[in-house]
């Protein structure tokens, strides 16, 4: 005797009006969210044609079966390709259509027949449950690598690694239900924890594509509160959130903290003879180019116009001194030919806790810039402490 969960009508007709509330969900967030966040109108539209696909295949009886089966197992597996679709976009992929798309047609061309030639159930199940398989995998590839790696990628891919899981499932089964050959409505227990994940399955997709969104949206606009826009060099308020707990790390362990003061010289001169757009290309030049001498831990932050701070961690005198005349060094000689050449003078100052030594941040960082206002004084293009 077999077990009904629930009538299958009830269940596709609730399917098709949570496919649409999601549709809906998305389409919102699609138009609040920065053009560089893409794939939202690709979801939205695919979970459109997987509601709707559960719509008419909960008409089957009602509804012609060229709607009832034919369409909806159309829209069905066009509305999964495209959450591959979407997921390619949010990946910044160039979407690839072809051949996924003859091979939908011809999987609704072998539906067509199995419905109107041979009468064969099992082999529509069988053939939807293999197309699930492929769509679903390659889902589930996508979103595992999609960034930010954190909560929201990963639930999205254990969503569909469980789709995978329930097709296999289904086909492994086919055979148990072999009197079902074309019933209306299978009210097999598997067959309706199967059609529970690809019709109120969509809702957990769509909350795992919200949720690896937003995930993005919030590291952007970390992003964004942190960074000077021009360099991609942390700003001042950044800089001195963690130069905060540098600080108080240093003291604590009375290990050396290191601070250097840059500035580009003649960056005037740059301006005027070559022009702002030019100036703008040097600035952003130093950090890319100072950033190569530098460890992980050190933090370079923009502090204005063609000024720069960096700090080092655990870092002394005479290895700070090093540090800084790397740089000077690297932007000398080695320079960008598709810029003017140009040269920075560097300040630099330790403290480490003793008697004597800079009070606060504030003060050593006062202390790297007189020393930088030396180097100025005495030639440029060189280091002072």
């Amino acid at each position: 005797m077999m077990t009904e969960l629930i009538d299958p009508r009830t269940f596709l007709l609730v399917a098709n009006l949570l496919g649409m509330f999601c549709a809906l969900v998305l389409w919102v967030q699609a138009r609040s969210f920065p053009d560089d966040i893409e794939g939202l109108n690709d979801w939205a539209m695919a979970v459109v044609l997987i509601g709707s696909a559960s719509g008419l295949a909960s008409m089957r009886g009602l509804f012609p079966d060229g709607l009832a089966i034919v369409a909806a197992s159309g829209a069905l597996l066009l509305g999964q390709f495209l959450l591959i679709i979407g997921l390619q976009r949010y990946s910044g992929q160039q979407p690839k259509w072809r051949p996924t798309l003859d091979v939908i047609g011809a999987v609704v061309i072998l539906i067509v027949w199995l419905t109107y030639g041979s009468h064969n159930y099992q082999g529509r199940i069988f053939i939807m449950a293999l197309a699930h398989i492929g769509l679903f995998s390659a889902g589930a590839v996508l979103a595992w690598r999609a960034k930010p790696t954190g909560f929201g990628s990963r639930f999205l891919c254990a969503f569909f690694v469980l789709g995978v899981a329930i097709a296999v499932w289904r086909i492994t089964t086919l055979s148990i239900a072999v009197d079902q050959t074309d019933d209306i409505f299978d009210r097999n227990l598997i067959q309706q924890v199967y059609l529970g994940m690809f019709s109120l399955g969509v809702l957990g997709l769509s909350v795992g594509f919200i949720l690896l969104t937003n995930e993005r949206l919030r590291s952007e606009l970390e992003f964004m509160a942190t960074r000077d826009p021009m360099t991609g060099a942390f700003n001042r308020r950044a800089f001195f959130s963690q130069a905060a707990v540098e600080w108080s790390r240093s003291m604590r362990a009375r290990r050396p903290l290191a601070i250097i003061a840059s500035d580009i010289d003649f960056f005037k001169k740059v301006n005027d003879k070559y022009g702002h757009h030019v100036g703008d290309l040097v600035i952003k030049d130093f950090p890319v180019r100072a950033s190569q001498m530098l460890r992980l831990p050190d933090i370079l932050a923009r502090f204005g116009g063609e000024e720069f701070v960096i700090l080092l961690p655990d870092t002394g005198m005479a290895e700070a001194r090093n540090v800084a005349e790397r740089i000077r060094r690297e932007i000398e000689t080695h320079r960008n030919k598709a810029l003017p050449a140009y040269t920075v003078s560097l300040g630099l100052s330790v403290a480490q806790g003793d008697a004597g030594q800079a009070a606060d941040m504030e003060a050593l960082i006062a202390e790297a810039d007189a020393a930088l206002y030396r180097a100025k004084q005495r030639g440029r293009n060189r280091v002072e402490v």
